[in-house]
């Protein structure tokens, strides 16, 4: 079968018994009769009045810079869990990454308020604890 191209879509017409229906029930017409009438709209209203609001999108606010920078902190503490992961997998971890890693995670508690990330901040801070406890017993 070939296909030669796309042919514009088209609704498939009504069978006769389809109009015959729809003309002998005439609750649809009458409804039509009743509401007909010009419909009142408000008048068309000049696009350049949402120019204010997109500008006051565009100016950060302080609670978006704050964000902003505890993205970047966790971004950081992020990528510093998975050099550790990888020193751990290859045998290779330094006592120096551990403290970096502990120190980091003592000045991030400060600025947390939420109660799982503190949480989560007090476990990675443990497993540090015990990873430089191991480092020291061996060196």
């Amino acid at each position: 079968m070939k296909i030669d191209g796309a042919a514009p879509a088209r609704a498939p017409a009504p069978r006769r018994a389809d109009r015959a229906r729809a003309g002998a029930g005439g609750a649809f017409a009458s409804h039509l009769q009743e509401t007909a009438g010009p419909a009142v709209t408000d008048a068309p209203r000049p696009v350049h009045a949402t120019a204010p609001l997109f500008s006051l999108q565009e100016v950060p606010d302080a609670a978006s810079e704050a964000r902003r920078r505890a993205v970047g902190r966790a971004d950081v503490l992020l990528d510093r869990l998975d050099d550790i992961r990888h020193a751990l997998l290859l045998g290779r971890l330094s006592q120096r990454q551990m403290e970096d890693l502990s120190r980091q995670i003592r000045s991030a508690r400060g600025r947390v308020a939420d109660p799982a990330l503190e949480a989560l901040l007090d476990d990675i801070d443990l497993r540090a604890r015990v990873e430089l406890a191991k480092l020291a017993t061996t060196a």
